[in-house]
């Protein structure tokens, strides 16, 4: 386990306070990789390019200092925040798993590949409920039991007797597209917990650390393995015939997720940014 990893003790209370600037520097491409390693020996040199290769072209806004910056800014000046950034992704992971049940229910290329879409639908649909979760523990003055509950009867739930093929199969391309798009979406919500989690954990009531540090460091390596699976069917596909393919749609997709995240933020940086980030909206 690389040591940027065991994140969560590097922020104490009183350098949270004293901080002013992003507690940790985001990790780069290199360290991403390196940390797949510790799941997986699968050969990943065709994807390992590809990846870098657009990560370096595009610069994606989730990988710039002002982007911590930004969203230390705001955990540290406005009040509840951050709780609202916790549950947030409670309902992200949420819409990702009825996504993934039914991109599962159009997939019949291979067993494994089903099967592998199936486990990480499930992994979604359970950190949905570790957010709100985690917001409860955390930020035990954010909201109310009875809002709290509200919010999980809302949450995804796969049921046995929901998980029906639809008899639509989705081509090669279009399930390599997916993957594509999931494989950044996990390694930009992994540098989301690796600046994010310090100050969570930072924030958290003394009493309550321990049972938040294990939330969080669960869903870094749930990440991770999300990470390493959907590396490796993508570079199964790449085959020789196939890698210039998956090469230019990988830089077109990071480029499409790169102006996505500047529109997410864009509201919030007028909100909350006080003109201090005007950069961010022209990256």
């Amino acid at each position: 386990m690389l040591e940027w990893m065991n994140f969560l003790y590097v922020l104490t209370e009183n350098e949270y306070e004293q901080r002013k600037n992003g507690p940790m520097k985001i990790p780069s491409t290199d360290e991403i990789l390196l940390q797949l390693k510790d799941y997986s020996n699968d050969d990943l040199s065709r994807y390992t390019v590809l990846m870098k290769d657009a990560f370096q072209q595009v610069g994606p806004i989730f990988t710039k200092p002002q982007y911590v910056d930004f969203f230390w800014h705001c955990a540290s000046t406005v009040p509840g925040w951050i709780a609202e950034v916790v549950l947030a992704n409670a309902d992200a992971e949420s819409q990702g798993a009825k996504k993934l049940v039914d991109l599962w229910k159009s997939t019949t290329i291979d067993k494994e590949i089903e099967d592998s879409i199936l486990f990480h639908a499930k992994d979604e649909a359970r950190h949905s409920h570790l957010f709100v979760k985690l917001d409860s523990i955390a930020f035990p003055e954010s909201n109310t039991d009875g809002e709290l509950s509200k919010i999980k009867d809302g949450l995804t739930k796969i049921n046995s007797h929901d998980l029906v093929k639809d008899g639509v199969s989705v081509s090669n391309y279009d399930l390599l597209d997916y993957l594509v798009q999931m494989n950044m979406g996990e390694i930009r919500t992994l540098v989301h917990m690796h600046f994010l989690g310090p100050v969570i954990f930072a924030m958290t009531p003394k009493e309550s650390k321990d049972k938040v540090y294990t939330i969080l460091q669960g869903l870094a390596k749930d990440e991770v393995i999300h990470i390493g699976y959907t590396s490796k069917l993508i570079e199964d596909w790449c085959n020789d015939s196939n890698y210039t393919v998956a090469k230019h749609l990988y830089h077109n997709r990071l480029m499409d997720f790169h102006k996505h995240t500047i529109s997410q933020t864009a509201d919030t940086i007028k909100k909350y940014g006080q003109n201090q980030y005007p950069a961010l909206l022209e990256i």
